[in-house]
């Protein structure tokens, strides 16, 4: 699990190396955040583990703080034993800007007013703002020109579809039966599925927007025909992962320069 840790312990730690036993902070407090960027109005669940040295824990408070709605005192949880493990459900505020930074703090407090606290961030997405591009003009050539005939969406980058594990190998040009000519079909690796439809508008898509079209059309492991202007959706069988407008299709003589250009915006 992925643990944030603050307190005098972990500082110490950070800042002299070991620390001796008599420096241990008398409480350790400990978060494992699902997500750090969220859509509003969705749940972000935070697992929580606390201890203290001493005779029990008091009670732990949590509050939130972002630059339009200050500070909202959220929930405290009262204790009364020496361990803690437990969770809590934030519900992401709605916000009127295209993205809100909220910053959540976590304080654990023991019997004899010892404390540990953490801070940690959370960036909050209008549902109706629009997706950003994530990578331009990307290029992805025909395998017999010997350049990256595949993409990675985790790096947003070509790859060699031949030489790179599987799992970076999200979309890639199969070869074609004729090799002077560029294969008009993509293909995933990686187990991505492919979703080809008509009246989606890229430059206008939002977040909600992809969701509901890709949670609603039929998936596909293969797309084909692809042309110039295509707008592709990309995600797993169960989630939409980004969408992709080929803005160029070059099928030249001879094989080494031929190739798809596209963009891509990922959730």
């Amino acid at each position: 699990m992925r643990y944030t840790v603050l307190s005098a312990l972990a500082i110490a730690t950070l800042l002299f190396g070991c620390v001796s036993e008599k420096d241990a902070s008398d409480v350790i407090l400990l978060l494992d955040q699902s997500t750090y960027t969220v859509t509003e109005g969705d749940l972000v669940r935070f697992g929580i583990e606390t201890w203290t040295i001493n005779d029990r824990l008091d009670r732990l408070e949590i509050s939130s703080y972002d630059r339009v709605n200050g500070k909202s005192e959220l929930d405290t949880i009262h204790i009364g034993s020496a361990r803690y493990v437990g969770e809590y459900l934030y519900r992401a505020p709605e916000t009127e800007t295209d993205s809100l930074v909220v910053e959540l703090t976590f304080i654990s407090y023991d019997n004899t007013s010892h404390s540990a606290q953490v801070h940690t961030y959370l960036n909050v997405i209008n549902k109706d703002a629009l997706l950003a591009e994530s990578a331009t003009s990307v290029l992805m050539y025909s395998p017999a020109s010997g350049k990256p005939d595949g993409f990675s969406l985790h790096a947003l980058q070509p790859v060699y579809a031949s030489s790179a594990d599987d799992a970076d190998i999200d979309i890639y040009v199969p070869a074609s039966s004729e090799p002077d000519r560029l294969s008009d079909e993509w293909k995933s690796k990686s187990g991505l599925k492919f979703v080809k439809m008509s009246g989606v508008d890229y430059s206008t898509i939002t977040r909600d927007r992809l969701w509901a079209l890709y949670s609603n059309a039929m998936k596909s492991d293969v797309v084909k025909n692809i042309g110039t202007g295509d707008v592709i959706m990309v995600g797993t069988d169960y989630a939409a992962a980004g969408i992709i407008l080929v803005t160029g299709v070059f099928d030249e003589e001879g094989a080494g320069n031929d190739r798809y250009m596209f963009n891509v915006k990922m959730l």
